[in-house]
């Protein structure tokens, strides 16, 4: 059975799988007025947003996307992107309509790292460490809001953990929706 199992899988094969998420899915819960989070590896957010953006296969192979960083859409009635409100492509790839959340400038430091970290064989060191992460850190804490701690016990008393359970902050431990998500 575990030679049945491919050991990769070609952009064709997600282009597919991803179709059938899209039509049975995403596009049914953004018409019915949904806002929508979608998390993935890098080939299958590919796969989408060719979809979305109109993207030919012979260009999507250059289209390289951060890690962690939020790409924000403005749909139209027809689930395509609407421009940017400066009616130009994002500025970090060139290729697309959406918002990068972390703003233009900083998705191109990103991928020109991750590019020398992975192409140039002359990088001794990891590019993701030192004061470049620092400063990504810094400003996902600003966005987010609390700063990051590193111990486990930190992170108990973190909001998620005493939002859940701390009952006086107005917010009810999830166990007490009876199966509503709020």
């Amino acid at each position: 059975m575990l030679d049945e199992i491919p050991r990769s899988e070609a952009l064709k094969c997600t282009r597919a799988r991803s179709k059938i998420y899209w039509d049975d899915v995403i596009a049914p819960s953004l018409r019915s007025g949904k806002t929508l989070l979608i998390v993935g590896h890098e080939n299958n957010l590919r796969s989408l947003i060719m979809r979305l953006e109109g993207i030919k296969p012979e260009d999507i192979i250059n289209l390289s996307l951060p890690r962690a960083v939020p790409l924000a859409y403005r749909l139209d009635i027809n689930l395509k992107p609407l421009a940017r409100p400066d009616g130009k492509l994002d500025e970090a790839t060139g290729m697309l309509n959406g918002t990068w959340l972390g703003g233009d400038d900083a998705v191109q430091e990103i991928l020109e790292r991750d590019h020398k970290q992975v192409y140039d064989t002359s990088v001794q060191q990891n590019l993701e460490e030192g004061s470049d992460r620092d400063k990504w850190r810094r400003w996902t804490e600003m966005a987010i809001g609390e700063p990051e701690d590193e111990s486990f016990e930190a992170h108990s008393r973190s909001h998620v953990h005493r939002n859940l359970n701390n009952r006086s902050n107005g917010v009810r431990p999830t166990s007490e929706l009876n199966g509503q998500v709020k």
